[in-house]
């Protein structure tokens, strides 16, 4: 009844003008005939009150009509039920909701095209990181059979190599999946010291070749995570650190309170103009020759994987004085 009530709000103007027009023929009545004006005057009132009614119940089974064939057609918009719905209204109408199916029927194939397309960069991108996978691990392999024969030097710009080459394959795998449709996130409790401890030794060649000094304070804390989201998130704020370090380097893990990780370095360090925009895609700042080499992708993946993990992330610098992260994840009851 409400919908019915709201229709006759809808056309309450309609009742109005017809009204009127019940007063004008009454003053004609009255004019005429005097004696049957009331007679004639309550008849006339009481046809249009009840002629406006029933229209008004018309109107109103045929808005139920739309409104079924609509909500059916949210269900399940195939082109039948956009049959049925243009041909629940009339006229003008008509016309307009046969133009605005038509746009949404094109806008949802362009949709599903760029979804399969995206689907389908997807997959060339997994296969393309898996195949560049495959001469990083063999350099590794030379690496590790040859580093104490081959002079300090080299061994340190193949690893600088190797290192860099296996950093940008996993950026970009990561960059595919926080922006695909489909991200394959496999959440569990994980150790954060062990994680950590994890990532210090994939760096460990190049903190041994910087002389890092690595704290980790970390003892039985957990995370609930994906544990490639989880990596690619230290691995990345540990890779900075060794680029933008300073003399007598030091890296530092720390729990703060139940749900904290802070993770801080004494490198160049970061210009505070520069903080508001360090997890936007590309940035880099201008701080030294090496931020200017930089892609300002790394950051810009950690704020997104941190995001589709529910972490939170804080960061605080200093020119010359180091930089600070800190990552505050969601308390889970395990």
């Amino acid at each position: 009844m409400k919908k019915f009530f709201l229709v006759l709000h809808e056309h309450i103007h309609w009742l109005i003008y017809l009204l009127l027009c019940d007063a004008f023929f009454v003053g004609m009545l009255w004019v005429v005939d005097a004696r049957s004006l009331v007679t004639l005057s309550l008849a006339l009132v009481l046809f249009t009150i009840l002629s406006f009614a029933a229209v008004c119940a018309f109107l109103w089974g045929r808005e139920k009509r739309i409104a079924r064939a609509f909500s059916d057609y949210l269900q399940d918009p195939e082109k039948a039920k956009a049959e049925i719905l243009v041909s629940r209204h009339r006229g003008f109408s008509k016309e307009r909701m046969k133009v605005l199916l038509d746009l949404l029927d094109k806008n949802e194939t362009q949709k599903s095209t760029l979804i399969s397309q995206n689907e389908e960069y997807e997959e060339y991108v997994e296969k393309w990181a898996h195949e560049a996978k495959t001469p990083i691990a063999l350099l590794t392999m030379i690496l590790d059979n040859n580093r104490d024969t081959m002079p300090p030097e080299m061994a340190y710009k193949i690893e600088f190599i190797r290192s860099n080459l296996s950093e940008s394959v996993e950026q970009m795998l990561q960059y595919a999946r926080v922006k695909g449709e489909r991200k394959d996130y496999l959440f569990e409790k994980l150790s954060l010291k062990e994680a950590v401890d994890e990532v210090i030794e994939d760096y460990r060649p190049l903190l041994s070749e910087k002389n890092f000094t690595v704290i980790n304070e970390l003892g039985v804390e957990l995370v609930f995570s994906d544990r490639r989201a989880l990596h690619f998130i230290l691995g990345q704020i540990v890779s900075n650190a060794i680029k933008y370090s300073s003399e007598d380097p030091q890296l530092k893990f720390a729990p703060e309170g139940p749900d904290k990780l802070v993770i801080s370095d004494n490198g160049i360090g970061v210009k505070q103009c520069d903080l508001p925009y360090i997890f936007e895609r590309g940035f880099t700042g201008d701080t030294g020759a090496v931020r200017k080499k930089a892609t300002g992708m790394g950051l810009y993946l950690v704020k997104k994987m941190a995001d589709d993990m529910k972490f939170s992330l804080d960061v605080a610098s200093e020119t010359g004085k180091g930089f600070q992260i800190v990552v505050q994840y969601p308390m889970v009851e395990f």
